[in-house]
C-alpha cells in the first residue's frame, strides 16, 4: 500500500504584506518530557533530541543551546511536534527523518514522516494511512525509525498499533511489510545480516497494553519471527555491539508509566539470553527499565535506565563496563547543577507523586545516550528537561559526576494562560505541570523562578485592567485552588475559598477552570472546568453561583471589561451569543444573540469599555453597541490580542492569529482592522499558538505560546 507525498509549501496563494520579524524564545528552561537522542554514528557532535509534544531539535555545541527543527511547520501540521521516533542516515550526515502524529484517535489528522536534507532545516512530508502516538503511551522507547546502513533510500517504520512499515524511496512511499506478525513496534534496529523488531501495543490512547518479545528477520525484512527464549516482556530499547551480541532493556508495560517489572538481558551470537539486570524489581519496590546505551569507544561498556521506580529508591542510570557482569549506580556520585534555572530548585523540591525522584536524579528517564565520540558525555532525559554531564568517567574514580541543566532553548512548557500587564512584569505566564512564571527580563530564566507557593498546573492568570499590581491565578491543587497578589506577581496569598465545586481533593475531576478579576480589583468571577461561573466581591472570602449563567460545557471563560468596573462579558460557542454582567458577576444577561457558533476567543479593547472582538474559524467580529460587524479580508481568527497603539493610531494595535486574504500567519492592524500587516513568514509557523498577548508598553512587540514550545516574543526586525 502506497502513500502520498505533500509538499510544505505556499505555492499559488497571492502575496502576503510582510513586516519582518525576529523571533525569539523566552528562556524558562524547560518543563517537558524529553524521549528519545540521537548521536550521528560517524560525524562528531551531531546530536538530536525528541520531545513528546514539543517538535525536535539539533544541539548547537558552540553556544551549548537548541535548535528548534519544527518551527516551519503551519496549523495544518500541528501534530508534527508529537516527534515520537527519529533516523539519521549513517553515511550521510545531512539526511534526517521525523514523525509525525501526536494521538491515536481517530478524532486527530493521520500521521506522517518528514524528511530533511539539510539536518532539520527543511522538511517534505509524507502522509501514512494511520495514526502514532508522539504523546502515546511507549513514546519512550525506540527508536521506531531506523535507516538501512547499507542503502540509503530505504527506511523501517515501526508503528504503535499499524505493524511495522517499509519505504524503498526514502521515504517518498510506505508499504506495510506483511511478513511482521505484531500490531506494535518498539523498535526497530539493523544488525550484521539480521533485522530486529520490538513487539508492543497500545490497547487505548492513554493506558494499557500487549504484546512483547523480540523479533528477528534473515531475509532483508521480509518475515519476522519472535526469537527464541525472548522474555515475556515488553522490549524498549536495543543496541549492538562490535561481536554483534543484543542488548535489551524490558518493562511489563509501554511506559513512561504504568510500570511494575523490567530487566535487562544480552543476547550472545550463539543465541543464548543472559540476564544482565543491574536491581531488579520486588512487589515492594516496583519498576521496569527503559533507556540502553553503548560507549562505541569502550567495549563492553553500557548505560541503561531504570523505568517508574517510585519505591525507597529513584529512578537511576547505571553503568557497565563488562557487558552487564557488574554495575554501578550514577546517582550515588550526581550533582545537578540548577545555578542558571532558579524555578528547578523549587520543581525538584516538590513533595508530590514525581518530587522524590526529581530530587534525585529525575522522574521519566527513558532517554539516555552517550556521545560515540567523546565518552566521558553522557545526556539524559526526564520529564521536565535535559541534564548533561561531561565527566561520567569520575564515576569510576570516585569523582563527582557533575550533570548540567542543558535545557537552553527547549521550551515544552504547555502554556494555559498568557498576558502582558501594563505595569510591572513584561509577560505573566500560567502553565502546566510546573505551574506559572513572570517574566522580565528576557536574557535568562527568572530569577524569581517560579510563583509561590509553586503548583503543578495554573489554569489561569489575569490582572486587573485599572489595578494592574493585582494578579490572580488559578491552580490544579488539593489543597489550595485560587491564590491574588496585590505586587504584580512578586508575592501570593492563598484566596480563602474556591467555589464549591472545588472544595474536593479530587482535582483531576475538577479542574480550576479560568478566574478573572474586574477592572478595579473589586470582584472576581471564576468558572470551574465544566461549571457554572461564580462570583466574588470581598477577596474570595465567600462565592455565589452567577444567575443566568448560560450552559456553555468545557472551556468557557470571562473577560472583564477594561475601562469599566464590575462588568464582564462572555461567549457562549452552543448558543451563538455574547452575554454581559454589570454588577459584578451577580448576574448574566444576553447582550447579543445571533452571532458565529464557530468562535474561538472573545476579547476586550483595552481603555474602552463594551469594545470587544471575537476571534471565529470563519472570520473576525468588533462587536459594539449592541452590533457584530465582519473585519473586511480576514478569513479566520483562531485568536486575538492588543498591544500599544502605533504613533498616532487612536486604537491599541490589534492582532490575530488566522487568515488573511487566504494567508495564515500571525497578522498586526494598527487600523483597527482596516488593513493587516503579515508579521511571521512561512520558516516560523509554530504550528498552533496556545495564547497570544501584545504588549501595552512596546509597540509592535507580541508574545506568543505555541503548542508545546514555551513562550517567545516577535518584534519589528531592525533595519
Amino acid at each position: 500500500m502506497a502513500v502520498s507525498l505533500l509538499a510544505l509549501s505556499a505555492a499559488g496563494e497571492a502575496a502576503p504584506k510582510l513586516q519582518p520579524y525576529t523571533w525569539a524564545t523566552i528562556p524558562f528552561g524547560g518543563g517537558g518530557y524529553i524521549d528519545g537522542f540521537l548521536y550521528h554514528p560517524k560525524v562528531p557532535n551531531l546530536l538530536y533530541v525528541r520531545t513528546d509534544v514539543g517538535g525536535a531539535y539539533r544541539f548547537d555545541y558552540g553556544h551549548k543551546s537548541w535548535i528548534p527543527l519544527m518551527d516551519g511547520f503551519g496549523r495544518g501540521d500541528w501534530d508534527c511536534f508529537g516527534t515520537l521516533s527519529l533516523a539519521v542516515d549513517p553515511n550521510n550526515a545531512q539526511r534526517l527523518y521525523a514523525t509525525c502524529g501526536l494521538y491515536l484517535s481517530d478524532r486527530v489528522p493521520q500521521a506522517g514522516v518528514i524528511a530533511s536534507d539539510d539536518q532539520g532545516r527543511t522538511w517534505r512530508k509524507t502522509v501514512l494511512p494511520f495514526r502514532l502516538g508522539g504523546n502515546a503511551l511507549g513514546r519512550g522507547t525506540g527508536e521506531r525509525l531506523q535507516v538501512d546502513p547499507k542503502n540509503g533510500d530505504r527506511l523501517f517504520l515501526g508503528t504503535n498499533q499499524n505493524g511495522l512499515w517499509v519505504s524503498a524511496d526514502r521515504a517518498k512511499s510506505f508499504a506495510r511489510v506483511e511478513g511482521y506478525p505484531e500490531k506494535g513496534v518498539t523498535f526497530v534496529l539493523f544488525g550484521d545480516g539480521v533485522i530486529y523488531a520490538g513487539s508492543g501495543t497500545n490497547t487505548s490512547e492513554w493506558q494499557g497494553s500487549d504484546g512483547g518479545g523480540v523479533f528477528v528477520s534473515r531475509d532483508d525484512g521480509k518475515t519476522f519471527s519472535l526469537i527464541p527464549g525472548s522474555p515475556k516482556l515488553i522490549p524498549h530499547q536495543a543496541a549492538i555491539d562490535a561481536g554483534g551480541a543484543l542488548y535489551v532493556t524490558f518493562a511489563d508495560g509501554l511506559g513512561p508509566h504504568g510500570v511494575t517489572n523490567g530487566a535487562v538481558y544480552r543476547l550472545d551470537p550463539s543465541g543464548a539470553w543472559t540476564d544482565i539486570t543491574p536491581a531488579r524489581p520486588s512487589a515492594t519496590e516496583p519498576f521496569g527499565y527503559s533507556g540502553l546505551d553503548l560507549d562505541r569507544s569502550h567495549p563492553g561498556t553500557l548505560v541503561v535506565s531504570t523505568s517508574d521506580r517510585y519505591g525507597t529508591t529513584h529512578d537511576d542510570l547505571y553503568v557497565s563496563h563488562d557487558r552487564g557482569a557488574t554495575w554501578k549506580g550514577v546517582s550515588q556520585a550526581a550533582v545537578h547543577r540548577i545555578d542558571d534555572y532558579p524555578w528547578l530548585k523549587a520543581y525538584m523540591g516538590g513533595d508530590d507523586k514525581d518530587g522524590g525522584a526529581r530530587r534525585n536524579m529525575g522522574h521519566w528517564m527513558d532517554a539516555v545516550k552517550i556521545n560515540p565520540f567523546n565518552a566521558d558525555e553522557l545526556v539524559y532525559g526526564t520529564g521536565y528537561g535535559v541534564w548533561m554531564t561531561r565527566d561520567l568517567s569520575a564515576l569510576d574514580t570516585g569523582g563527582t559526576v557533575a550533570f548540567d541543566f542543558a535545557d537552553a532553548n527547549i521550551e515544552e512548557t504547555v502554556v494555559l494562560g498568557l498576558e502582558s500587564p501594563p505595569v510591572g512584569p513584561r509577560v505573566l505566564m500560567a502553565a502546566g505541570d510546573v505551574g506559572g512564571t513572570a517574566f522580565d527580563d528576557f536574557s535568562k530564566s527568572p530569577s524569581h523562578g517560579l510563583f509561590t507557593p509553586e503548583n503543578k498546573t495554573n489554569q489561569s492568570v489575569a490582572f486587573a485592567a485599572l489595578k494592574s499590581n493585582v494578579v490572580v491565578r488559578s491552580v490544579d491543587y488539593e489543597k489550595v485552588r485560587g491564590f491574588i497578589s496585590y505586587d504584580g506577581a512578586e508575592t501570593w496569598a492563598p484566596l480563602p475559598s474556591s467555589p464549591p465545586p472545588l472544595a474536593t481533593a479530587d482535582w483531576q475531576k475538577h479542574r480550576a477552570g479560568k478566574l478573572s478579576i474586574s477592572a478595579k480589583a473589586t470582584s472576581m468571577v471564576w468558572v470551574p472546568e465544566g461549571e457554572g461561573a461564580y462570583y466574588s466581591k470581598d477577596e474570595g472570602k465567600t462565592w455565589t453561583l452567577s444567575a443566568g449563567w448560560p450552559q456553555m460545557g468545557r472551556g468557557a471563560e470571562v473577560v472583564a471589561d477594561p475601562a469599566k468596573d464590575s462588568v464582564f462579558y462572555a461567549y457562549d460557542r452552543k448558543a451563538g451569543a455574547i452575554v454581559i454582567s454589570d454588577d459584578g458577576g451577580a448576574t448574566f444577561r444576553s447582550l447579543l444573540s445571533g452571532v458565529s457558533t464557530d468562535g474561538t476567543q472573545l476579547r476586550a479593547m483595552p481603555g474602552r469599555s463594551g469594545d470587544l472582538w471575537l476571534a471565529t474559524a470563519t472570520g473576525l467580529y468588533r462587536v459594539s453597541d449592541g452590533k457584530a460587524v465582519a473585519i473586511k479580508n480576514v478569513d479566520a481568527a483562531w485568536a486575538v490580542t492588543f498591544g500599544k497603539a502605533a504613533k498616532g493610531a487612536k486604537t491599541p494595535a490589534v492582532y490575530i492569529w488566522g487568515k488573511v486574504e487566504g494567508v495564515e500567519g500571525l497578522w498586526r492592524s494598527d487600523d483597527a482592522g482596516r488593513g493587516w500587516v503579515r508579521i511571521n513568514d512561512d520558516a516560523h509557523r509554530f504550528g498552533q499558538m496556545r495564547a497570544i498577548a501584545g504588549d501595552p508598553r512596546r509597540y509592535g512587540v507580541l508574545y506568543i505560546s505555541p503548542d508545546g514550545r514555551g513562550t517567545m516574543v516577535g518584534e519589528p526586525a531592525s533595519k
